[in-house]
């Protein structure tokens, strides 16, 4: 598979839309994160070939060894902040309700026989997991694109008292490629690994959490949209992550 994968910098676990910066400091990362794509864009066609056939990594690095500008690494250390607090609270809106994310989703399901011809590797099996259970709704590749071929897949599941919960794998083995995640955004522990999670409500009775950890091929990220019993959601996305292996 031949997949241009370029370096993507695990952030934020939640979608951007929940993210709480002044407009200073939202200019300034949204600038960095373009002229960082940028720089690593050039990067990969400088190095042509020989990049590509290097096999990809995932990697926690300090915010300290990052090369941003101070106003950048202030917003992260913000962000971390928040998400060791525990609980963050959200304005109204910022939280789709289950309708309307059902809506939105995309309705497609395929079979395992053919996503094991789409994927570098086979999808995870969920059968021993919670989701093992859950009424699937939908999937879409994900990651580098080509053809019909993806580096990653989302699943979407509907789980009775949780919500709509989202099962991303990203394989960072893709040649070319790597993903990054901050030390000081890990505040989780997963089959003893480090992971990171969040989680979010607002005005509206309406609940987020989400999960990200690094398995020996692929970083998965775990979203269970729903009403405001966070912790609840918290616990089980704890327990599918334990159960989900490479």
């Amino acid at each position: 598979m031949k997949l241009k994968l370029a370096v993507t910098l695990l952030t934020m676990v939640l979608p951007m839309g929940s993210i709480h910066a002044s407009s200073e400091q939202a200019d300034a990362v949204g600038q960095w994160l373009s002229d960082r794509a940028m720089r690593a864009a050039e990067k990969d066609d400088a190095q042509g070939a020989a990049r590509s056939l290097e096999e990809g990594v995932y990697r926690l690095i300090p915010l300290a060894e990052l090369d941003a500008p101070e106003p950048v690494k202030e917003y992260f250390r913000e962000q971390f902040q928040r998400s060791r607090s525990g609980v963050v609270r959200v304005p109204k809106g910022t939280i789709p309700s289950q309708q309307a994310l059902i809506r939105a989703l995309p309705k497609v399901w395929r079979p395992d026989a053919i996503l094991r011809q789409r994927l570098p590797n086979p999808p995870s099996d969920l059968q021993r997991t919670p989701l093992g259970a859950a009424e699937t709704i939908g999937m879409e590749p994900t990651g580098a694109i080509e053809g019909l071929k993806s580096s990653g897949l989302s699943r979407f599941y509907r789980f009775k008292d949780v919500g709509i919960v989202e099962l991303n794998e990203e394989n960072f083995r893709v040649p070319g490629g790597v993903i990054e995640a901050f030390v000081e955004a890990q505040n989780a522990v997963i089959n003893g690994t480090p992971g990171q999670i969040e989680m979010e409500v607002d005005g509206q009775g309406r609940g987020r959490v989400a999960l990200v950890r690094a398995g020996k091929d692929k970083v998965y990220k775990l979203i269970a949209t729903g009403d405001d019993k966070v912790e609840r959601k918290a616990e089980m996305l704890k327990e599918i992550a334990e159960s989900v292996l490479d």
